[in-house]
């Protein structure tokens, strides 16, 4: 009996740390004439994953991390239609229909550049999504400034500004709606964080922008699967390696503005770095 309980915690354990991490993509796979494709191929190269339709044409991919793929269709005698730029989105699913002409040259690829629907229809919920190029650009020092950018939300300084040299350790108070700043609820990857100290006050930790794939923000309205919010939900999904490598850096300083003249910025004496490496790691 015990070690029942045990599977039990376990198994509802990892559904409430896999929870709002990852999408679907699904749709149906016809021909020129609207007949269904049974048996056609659909593959996310990136990911190393796909299926095939079925009787009806239709297919589905669970379980997929968000970001932007390229999907590819194919069938033997037809041609193979790519849609590149496919966007995931948390606990959404992106529809994509195929539509396959019979190929009349070996080799023959179509190739489509997908785009994000305004509305959503199957999303009952404000859901704010920025992605990893929109947060590279914005003028940001990290990821806990994308709050202040958000509608609806107080950031209070007050907790911050009197604790010296914690200014920036994620002890700031955030409110959404007029809601207590304990009320919302902080993940990454969908799991879960507080803050070790102080409870409720703050994410408790600073990440890097550059280690952002995207931002999900819920003020309000979410399903029932995320437990202790009241007022939003944030999660926040972090890159992973990829074949390439990759490196990237940005500094910001207050030196310039200091040698033109200002005052402020002499005193202020400012300087932020950030850094930012990927890449796959060979193991021997």
């Amino acid at each position: 009996m015990n070690n029942i309980k045990i599977s039990i915690l376990v198994l509802f354990s990892l559904s409430i740390v896999l929870a709002g991490t990852d999408g679907t993509i699904r749709g149906q796979v016809a021909d020129e004439d609207g007949s269904p494709l049974i048996g056609a191929q659909i593959y996310i190269p990136k990911l190393s994953k796909g299926t095939t339709a079925d009787i009806d044409g239709n297919y589905f991919m669970i379980n997929i991390p968000v970001g932007a793929y390229e999907v590819r269709c194919q069938m033997i005698g037809y041609q193979t239609n790519i849609l590149e730029g496919v966007g995931v989105t948390m606990d959404q699913t992106t529809w994509l229909n195929f539509s396959l002409p019979v190929s009349a040259i070996e080799g023959d690829v179509v190739r489509v550049s997908s785009q994000r629907r305004l509305v959503e229809k199957g999303s009952t919920s404000k859901k704010i999504t920025v992605n990893q190029e929109a947060i590279e650009t914005l003028p940001i020092k990290d990821v806990s400034d994308l709050y202040n950018l958000q509608s609806g939300v107080v950031k209070v300084e007050s907790k911050s500004a009197g604790i010296p040299d914690h200014s920036e350790r994620g002890l700031e108070e955030v409110h959404v709606r007029g809601g207590r700043s304990g009320e919302i609820a902080y993940m990454i990857d969908g799991m879960y964080i507080r803050n070790p100290i102080f409870g409720g006050i703050g994410n408790g930790t600073r990440l890097n922008k550059f280690a952002i794939r995207e931002f999900d923000w819920q003020p309000g309205g979410f399903n029932a699967e995320y437990g202790d919010a009241m007022s939003a939900v944030s999660n926040l999904h972090t890159m992973t390696g990829a074949d390439d490598f990759s490196y990237k850096f940005q500094y910001e300083t207050s030196l310039l503005g200091g040698a033109l003249g200002s005052r402020y910025d002499e005193l202020r004496n400012y300087h932020d770095y950030n850094i930012g490496l990927g890449g796959s790691v060979p193991f021997y």
